[in-house]
């Protein structure tokens, strides 16, 4: 074999070491792919999107509860709260405004809404002398109703008589609600005397109005514009009304009275019991901020009755006497 065939006989083998050859592999660093790496979008947008889910829903919630509702006080959160979870019929805000006047036994008291039973109607009737017609509500009724004639258009137009102003910047009533009437018995909530100290009842009782919590003697009957202060100062009031020689009517109010100084001088509540002659005969009316409770002599409850104090007592309250 001649020099120049062998020399291109090594030229056609492979290299010692190479893969053709047999030889170990490669120890140089393999290199990926191109591709293989790099930012993982796909699960960045679908973060990005869950994220942006949830704060939709959230937005929308608070869109639900309304605007204003994010600024409203404690006070004014629970004046709305109408849950069946709490004692007593839920009875629609009828605000807070002042009487500008001094209480007077001579003055003709606000009347009862068409609808409220009181002692001069029972049957809550338009036809009685102390009651407004048109602003329809049942006792207990949680929304009145207002017709669109005559002086019913005025008591629903929320706006108040000249002797009537706002407490705390807090609108005398909404734009549904009659102020010149009360819309329940006992009132809960709407326009009442200001405070004032030693009033003449007329028949020789001296109270403060509002009233202390307390048990007040039968002589002694709270005025009708005073009642609903009570209530703004976090307080509940029971009446009652019984009639002459009604001797399980008078049982009944021991039985109250008793419940009541307990609950006074126990736990701390603000109630005050007194005769109410407002009242239907014979029947007992137990009133909070927008919450009443009324029943028969014959219905008493004892155990209902309590669960309303300790429900009501302090719930809302305007002007921190709770602490």
């Amino acid at each position: 074999m001649s020099r120049e065939q062998r020399r291109m006989d090594r030229r056609g083998q492979s290299k010692p070491g190479s893969r053709a050859a047999g030889g170990p592999p490669s120890r140089r660093t393999p290199v990926k792919a191109p591709g293989g790496g790099g930012v993982p979008i796909v699960p960045i947008a679908v973060a990005a999107g869950t994220f942006a889910v949830v704060l939709l829903v959230v937005y929308l919630v608070l869109q639900s509860r309304g605007a204003d509702s994010v600024d409203l006080s404690k006070p004014e959160r629970e004046e709305q709260n109408d849950s069946a979870s709490i004692a007593g019929t839920y009875v629609v805000s009828q605000g807070r405004g002042h009487f500008s006047y001094r209480y007077s036994p001579d003055r003709t008291p606000t009347p009862f809404c068409d609808g409220v039973a009181w002692s001069g109607n029972p049957s809550g009737s338009a036809s009685g002398s102390g009651s407004i017609a048109g602003a329809t509500t049942p006792a207990g009724s949680a929304t009145p109703q207002a017709s669109a004639t005559g002086e019913a258009t005025a008591a629903a137009s929320g706006t108040a008589p000249a002797d009537a102003t706002t407490a705390g910047g807090t609108p005398v009533a909404t734009a549904t609600v009659p102020t010149n009437c009360y819309n329940s018995n006992p009132p809960s909530s709407g326009r009442h005397v200001n405070a004032q100290r030693n009033v003449d009842l007329g028949n020789g009782a001296i109270i403060n109005i509002p009233p202390d919590p307390d048990v007040y003697p039968p002589d002694v009957q709270i005025p009708r514009e005073a009642i609903a202060h009570i209530l703004e100062h976090a307080g509940v009031f029971i009446g009652y009304n019984c009639e002459s020689g009604n001797t399980a009517c008078e049982d009944v109010v021991a039985d109250i009275e008793d419940l009541a100084n307990n609950r006074i001088d126990n736990h701390d509540d603000r109630v005050v019991v007194a005769n109410d002659s407002d009242l239907v005969p014979n029947t007992i009316g137990a009133a909070a901020w927008t919450r009443v409770l009324s029943m028969s002599v014959a219905d008493y409850d004892r155990d209902a009755l309590e669960d309303f104090i300790a429900d009501n007592s302090c719930r809302i309250d305007w002007e921190g006497f709770c602490r």
